[in-house]
């Protein structure tokens, strides 16, 4: 018995370096080479698929001959459909009110607030955007509004409560479908115990009168001296203020 272990114990110590070695080797293999490698493959199969897909789309392309033309009287009925003539400030405030009353728990509803200002014009009459007057670029409306022959205007909308993160969540997702267009400027979420702040800002649009060709003037064309880049074309909406817990 004794000579079996002594065998055994000398046959672990001359083969130790080596199953150090196999072990080194078999961990850098798996570790350094095998994962990057995957990554490789992978990476290289997503090409060469993205590859065909491009080659396909070009093929169509050519065979349809060119882009196709945009379909002006198309693309005005879209925006006539997705932006209000008429005023919807207070409509859209409303579905807000009733989004955070739904979602918010009585007793975890705190410091619920809704405030508009007045409106402005986003779109001059001339066919030019009109930024509002500040030193951040996000803070202008949306230029794309000037491609389309009417005047537009804006009502900024804050919205502002505190309640749980699950609420404030489902306020989120019911941002959407209202009647007219609106822009999501800035949501703002603030950690507390045992409640999270959240502060909403949107602008919601409004389309004016048209503008006839005569009137609309190029893209490229400089701003009048001395012509406001804003200006207040309504009343101011009253504030609305919800119940506080």
């Amino acid at each position: 018995m004794n000579v079996n272990t002594g065998r055994l114990g000398d046959a672990i110590t001359r083969l130790l370096p080596f199953i150090i070695v196999v072990a080194i080797v078999t961990f850098a293999y798996f570790w350094f080479i095998q994962t990057p490698l995957n990554a490789f493959l992978r990476a290289r199969t997503d090409v060469t698929a993205l590859q065909s897909r491009l080659k396909t789309a070009r093929e169509a392309v050519a065979r349809a001959g060119g882009v196709p033309a945009v379909d002006l009287l198309a693309s005005m009925r879209e925006f006539e459909k997705q932006m209000s003539k008429d005023e919807k400030v207070s409509d859209i405030a409303a579905i807000l009110a009733k989004a955070v009353l739904d979602a918010a728990p009585a007793d975890k509803l705190k410091e619920f607030r809704i405030e508009t200002s007045d409106r402005i014009k986003a779109i001059e009459g001339g066919g030019r955007a009109a930024p509002a007057s500040s030193s951040n670029a996000l803070a202008g409306p949306d230029p794309r509004f000037s491609l389309f022959p009417v005047e537009v205007s804006y009502t900024p909308v804050k919205l502002v409560f505190s309640s749980t993160f699950e609420a404030i969540a489902t306020v989120m997702w019911k941002v959407r479908d209202l009647p007219t267009t609106i822009e999501l400027k800035s949501a703002t979420l603030t950690r507390g115990l045992p409640l999270m702040k959240m502060e909403l800002l949107i602008w919601v649009y409004q389309r004016g009168e048209a503008v006839s060709s005569e009137q609309a003037a190029p893209p490229d064309a400089p701003a009048v001296p001395g012509r406001p880049r804003t200006a207040p074309v309504g009343p101011r909406v009253a504030r609305l203020t919800g119940a506080e817990g």
